[in-house]
């Protein structure tokens, strides 16, 4: 079974300033080029979704490494998920991070060009070298045939050890509107209800 996975696609990570119910808001850790991504996202899950049969599955994660959860691992066993397309945020870091550990559990791991951004270019671009060299695919499309979007998404408590060490500054805090995920894709998402 094939998945598009979509990486923090979180208001923290994607606006300086949104709104939700009525509130304006300001994200952190906003990825400069966060924004572009959001309309080639939005086309790939209209893509997934049009086939009607495609599940849609959730999992929060408190560390930039999706597989510290052991919930992933089993998700993706009961899904029966053995390829993946990667789209969101961040290049040198999550994107990075997440597709290895993808490949070093035997996972067909392709990243979307287009659909993925960096934080620092150079940076970006010397991760996305080393996935290729470790045996990521670097693709242009999806196929018609995915049958899973996996949100894989930042969301923090004051016990996050990313929050605890001090080293990254509150973001994504469970309950709030900066860990959802972006208007336009969450849109596309509930439309299928």
């Amino acid at each position: 079974m094939k998945a598009l996975i979509i990486i923090d696609m979180t208001n923290d990570f994607v606006f300086e300033k949104y709104e939700y119910e009525g509130r304006e808001y300001e994200g952190s850790l906003v990825a400069p080029l966060g924004r572009t991504i959001i309309d080639p996202i939005v086309k790939l899950v209209k893509k997934a979704l049009s086939r009607g049969n495609t599940a849609v599955v959730r999992l929060p994660k408190d560390h930039y490494n999706a597989f510290t959860n052991p919930r992933l691992e089993l998700e993706l066993a009961e899904l029966g998920i053995d390829e993946v397309f990667i789209t969101g945020l961040v290049d040198e870091v999550c994107i990075y991070h997440n597709a290895l550990g993808f490949l070093e559990r035997g996972f067909r791991t392709n990243v979307v060009k287009g659909c993925t951004v960096p934080f620092e270019e150079k940076k970006g671009k010397k991760a996305l070298e080393e996935l290729k060299a470790c045996g990521a695919k670097l693709v242009d499309a999806v196929p018609e045939d995915i049958g899973i979007i996996l949100l894989l998404e930042d969301e923090h408590d004051e016990n996050s050890e990313e929050i605890k060490s001090g080293s990254w500054p509150p973001h994504n805090m469970k309950g709030t509107p900066g860990a959802l995920t972006v208007k336009p894709i969450r849109d596309v998402l509930e439309s299928r209800k």
